[in-house]
């Protein structure tokens, strides 16, 4: 069998994708950080899809959290019998973020709607389609009757939007992945569908808590202006971070660590009040050439002189830190093998590039195994009107198919 007979059976199967992911859309499954009940029904949708389906390997793997009505997180792992023992995953998550403001949105977020090509409904980018597309390329495949070179696992986990605690980080301790498997992230990715991520900035989330003494505004004299300090801290530590820390690499967008001042919190409700504390955070994505501690310690430094200068207490932690994971190679197998599969449907030439931080290769980078980021998206994750474009679902599932199909192709 050749590719293009293939691509056809997947494109003809355009109306079940479509279906599929919408049925999906409608079960919520946010998590319990953002006031969600988990993932345990749609993760129930999704396990009677699969039997629909025709897939008999399937297993669940639950890590348990108090937190959520059912006690569960689940994981779901499907499992196809290739003609190697080389191993290819594809790893989805179940969850998303919460809808925001309701008032925003053009179609109410959890009664997903088609308009334009495009399914609307929260979590249709993020991470739906892929979900869908790698699910229903490799259906494409088994209905065919063609086994797949590698032995294929798509894994669908929760607990991605708040740390990966009870989805990937949980699954690596069950020993299902190992080095020399290869590993596909689609959950993030550019529109035209050429870009593959292959490494990510360090992310350092830093709180601030800036230490003062409150007194009224007309005497300023008797206080330490928390509000002051901070801001004296703030400018002087991103303009000395920057400078620091200027090295460019072209791989990035932007190409440069950035070091950006971020929430602020109140510090009263009134005008006539200097403050005594003022909290504010950072958000950094530092280039893999520099290792996180170092830059918490000149941002320490930072910190010391201006408690010298102004008399205040400034108290610096850490919200999230994850240092910068190893590079997977360009020339690294998962990487050419997903470039092919790009190239022969989508007729374009692949690119590689590097990202702010954040996705699920990054565990698995951790341990040494090759992953790659790569999905066709008109980049809408999180926002409202989030939304994914039908012939971007079905040519991503194509791609999967080809990728699984791999020699077993003419």
């Amino acid at each position: 069998m050749n590719p293009e007979e293939l691509m056809c059976a997947v494109a003809d199967n355009e109306g079940q994708i479509v279906e599929s992911l919408r049925s999906m859309l409608k079960i919520k499954a946010i998590g319990p950080a953002y006031g969600g009940q988990g993932e345990s029904d749609r993760a129930e949708f999704l396990l009677g899809l699969l039997a629909r389906l025709g897939f008999k390997s399937v297993e669940v793997y639950e890590s348990a959290d108090s937190s959520v009505p059912s006690g569960k997180r689940p994981n779901i792992v499907l499992r196809y019998r290739g003609r190697t023992p080389k191993n290819i995953w594809v790893v989805t998550h179940m969850d998303t973020v919460p809808e925001g403001d309701i008032g925003a949105w053009r179609y109410p977020p959890y009664d997903p709607q088609i308009d334009d090509g495009k399914v609307y409904g929260r979590g249709a980018e993020d991470n739906g389609q892929e979900l869908m597309a790698s699910l229903h390329g490799l259906a494409a495949l088994a209905k065919m009757g063609i086994v797949p070179e590698c032995n294929v696992g798509l894994v669908f986990v929760s607990d991605e939007e708040h740390g990966n605690v009870h989805g990937i980080e949980f699954l690596l301790k069950k020993d299902l992945f190992k080095k020399g498997d290869l590993v596909i992230a689609p959950d993030h990715g550019q529109p035209d569908g050429a870009a593959i991520a292959i490494v990510e900035k360090g992310l350092a989330w830093i709180e601030v808590e800036v230490i003062g003494r409150q007194t009224h505004a007309s005497t300023p004299q008797k206080g330490v202006n928390a509000l002051e300090a901070a801001a004296r801290f703030m400018v002087s530590a991103v303009e000395g971070l920057r400078k620091q820390y200027s090295r460019i690499d072209s791989l990035f967008d932007p190409p440069s660590s950035t070091f950006e001042p971020t929430r602020c919190d109140s510090n009263g409700p009134n005008v006539n009040t200097v403050p005594g504390r003022q909290q504010f955070a950072f958000d950094f994505r530092v280039l893999p050439d520099y290792g996180l501690d170092e830059v918490m310690s000149s941002l320490r430094k930072v910190a010391d002189e201006c408690e010298g200068l102004t008399g205040v207490k400034i108290k610096l932690r850490f919200l999230s830190k994850s240092d910068a994971a190893p590079k997977t190679p360009e020339d690294s197998e998962v990487v050419l093998r997903l470039s092919k599969a790009i190239q022969t449907v989508r007729r374009i030439k692949p690119r590689v590039f590097g990202m702010g931080g954040g996705t699920c290769a990054t565990p698995f980078r951790r341990e040494g195994i090759a992953a790659a980021v790569w999905s066709t998206i008109p980049e809408t994750a999180h926002d409202a009107n989030e939304h994914c474009k039908i012939a971007d679902m079905v040519a991503d599932a194509q791609v999967y198919a080809v990728l699984f199909a791999g020699s077993s192709l003419d």
